[in-house]
């Protein structure tokens, strides 16, 4: 009997845990700006598109248009090798801009 208790103990610490477990929060959404991961992302909270100044290793700067939500700066009509860009950020540049790269 006794042993019979300490398995019914034993299941109810088991889905305590499991229930607590099921509670917990979910993970955050991605922060607002560039995301510094490796995946040249830039994650834009606004609600229109806005000209982005963008950092390479070499030193020289560019600027991509992004939309709201989750950017690759990766993209298609890329006149780079983006896997140089080292940061990305907006400061203030131009907004309802054409989505893609400018010079």
């Amino acid at each position: 009997m006794r042993m019979i208790r300490t398995s019914g103990s034993l299941l109810a610490a088991a889905l305590a845990v499991a229930g607590s477990l099921a509670l917990a929060a979910p993970a955050s959404a991605a922060d607002c700006g560039w995301q510094g991961d490796g995946t040249q992302d830039y994650h834009h909270c606004g609600d229109t598109t806005v000209m982005l100044t963008v950092e390479h290793v070499f030193g020289d700067d560019d600027h991509f248009c992004v939309r709201p939500g989750m950017n690759n700066l990766n993209a298609g009509d890329s006149p780079y090798n983006t896997w140089r860009t080292t940061y990305a950020y907006y400061d203030g540049g131009p907004a309802n801009c054409y989505y893609g790269w400018h010079r």
